[in-house]
């Protein structure tokens, strides 16, 4: 038995594709859809193709002239107002005046993201305004590029590190980023890219010793936890559950996340009495809250667990899982701290994936999962922004069809949402699906395929300002080029390489 996407099954070949051919060799992806445009990365203006991408140099008055936007504010959506976060809230706000760089940290559940946001939307912006962003799985290009898009009028416009720090200078706005885990280097490199702004960081761990103010979140007050409960039963606390909540308030270190399921459970008794599960339940709620929920919200938790730590929208949920509501669904299960509502969507608590694991022995099939996201992606209502926000959900579908010997599968992923990656401006993400792609096609034996990621992760770095390493890259690119015959891919690669 191997054990693989935390399911355990048992190994197999190559699967035959749905007309039957057997995965692997060479083959032509066919990208529906709008799968060109044009962006300007740095002095290089890039026209994006889905058979290969053309680059050539601007002349400094064809560049883009930025217009700066007036005010920022981009706020996070609107959530019920933390419950005895006051102290925490006035420690966060004196923090702000004097440091350029705030870390909140503490363990999962302790109501960092709650917190964060509620200060994105009710303290003092910055004298250029605010920003909420989310750090999971991103590069600090990325979230760099969102902050200057977010301040600057300049559609398909990706500044080079050093015109965005001269755009960003002087430029006062407070950003929010949660979920920034990301290493110290990292941390000062986006901070360094809008030398002016204000950043809270929120984290799982304290890293940038000595560098930030740092702001440790602990459990709840006795008196908040039972405040909450309160709050989360929604018809008041019953005298003789009072004794029950302070325990449990205890046993859960004031962790707001335990909280929540513990009345998420009492709210789902079909008893009609309002009754808290024990404090010696308080490790075993998962499995009790599973026993109540319904199809549609198990459904929804397998989609989620098996896409991992990935951020899905709800029409994908509807989609993939037969959920004539998803939002709804989804909304119902973060309400019940089983899923994390975030900007881009929804995407399952880590503590839950055993859970769901132990329930299903399979994760959602994945040749069901890579034909609906490269369809998806190439739909004309699809755009690379879009795509960009799903960047982890199409990662983790491509490394479950490697892992599952279909790596025909991972390239055709990678090869439909390469082109609108790149139009998005998220080089981060554009270069992990490229690599996963020219894994892919190496072990799918695909050398169209191959030929393409080779040439595209040349432009890339082109675009990034890695001369050199394109420069390897697209003599590469020219031999793969003509060993298939294709002169166009040929004149493109030399084309760019000018450039180099």
């Amino acid at each position: 038995m191997a054990e693989t996407d935390g399911f355990v099954r048992e190994p197999h070949g190559p699967d035959p594709d749905e007309d039957g051919a057997p995965a692997g060799g060479d083959h032509r992806i066919d990208i529906a859809g709008d799968a060109s445009g044009t962006v300007i990365a740095g002095n290089h203006n890039v026209v994006i193709d889905a058979h290969g991408s053309t680059v050539n140099l601007l002349p400094p008055q064809e560049r883009p002239r930025p217009v700066r936007r007036e005010r920022v504010a981009l706020v996070p959506r609107r959530q019920p107002e933390p419950v005895g976060r006051e102290a925490d809230l006035e420690e966060l706000e004196d923090a702000l005046r004097g440091h350029g760089v705030v870390q909140l940290w503490g363990p999962p559940g302790v109501g960092k993201s709650t917190l964060l946001r509620h200060a994105a939307r009710s303290l003092e912006p910055g004298p250029d305004g605010v920003l909420f962003l989310n750090g999971a799985h991103r590069e600090p290009e990325d979230l760099a590029q969102e902050i200057f898009e977010a301040c600057y009028e300049a559609p398909g416009y990706a500044p080079t590190g050093p015109e965005l720090r001269r755009l960003m200078t002087g430029i006062e706005v407070t950003v929010y980023v949660d979920d920034a885990e990301l290493t110290p280097e990292r941390l000062r490199l986006l901070a360094d890219a809008a030398p002016d702004a204000t950043f809270v960081f929120a984290s799982r761990e304290r890293s940038l010793l000595g560098e930030s103010a740092d702001l440790e979140l602990r459990g709840l007050a006795r008196a908040a936890g039972l405040g909450l409960l309160e709050r989360e039963l929604r018809h008041g606390m019953p005298e003789a559950q009072y004794a029950v909540a302070v325990e449990l308030c205890e046993v859960a270190l004031g962790r707001p996340l335990l909280l929540l399921r513990a009345a998420g459970l009492a709210r789902l008794d079909t008893s009609g009495e309002i009754r808290l599960p024990r404090a010696a339940e308080i490790d075993g709620l998962l499995p009790l809250l599973f026993d109540r929920l319904d199809t549609a919200a198990l459904k929804t938790l397998h989609l989620l667990a098996t896409l991992r730590d990935a951020e899905v929208d709800p029409e994908h949920v509807g989609a993939l899982c037969d959920v004539p509501d998803p939002a709804a669904v989804c909304g119902r299960l973060a309400g019940l701290g089983l899923v994390t509502a975030t900007e881009r969507g929804y995407r399952s608590v880590a503590d839950v994936l055993p859970e769901v694991r132990r329930r299903f022995a399979e994760p959602v099939a994945v040749d069901r999962l890579c034909d609906h996201f490269a369809r998806w992606a190439t739909l004309a209502t699809t755009t690379p922004a879009q795509v960009a926000d799903h960047g982890r959900a199409l990662e983790v579908v491509a490394e479950m069809a490697e892992r599952r010997g279909r790596p025909d599968l991972a390239v055709r992923v990678a090869r439909a949402v390469s082109p609108f990656l790149a139009e998005s401006l998220r080089f981060g993400v554009w270069g992990r699906l490229l690599d996963q792609g020219q894994n892919a096609a190496r072990q799918a034996g695909d050398t169209t395929a191959r030929a393409y990621f080779t040439h595209e992760k040349a432009i890339r770095c082109l675009m990034v300002g890695r001369r050199v390493v394109a420069a390897v890259l697209l003599a590469e690119a020219v031999v793969l080029w003509r060993q298939l015959g294709d002169n166009e891919g040929v004149d493109a690669a030399l084309n760019a390489q000018q450039y180099t």
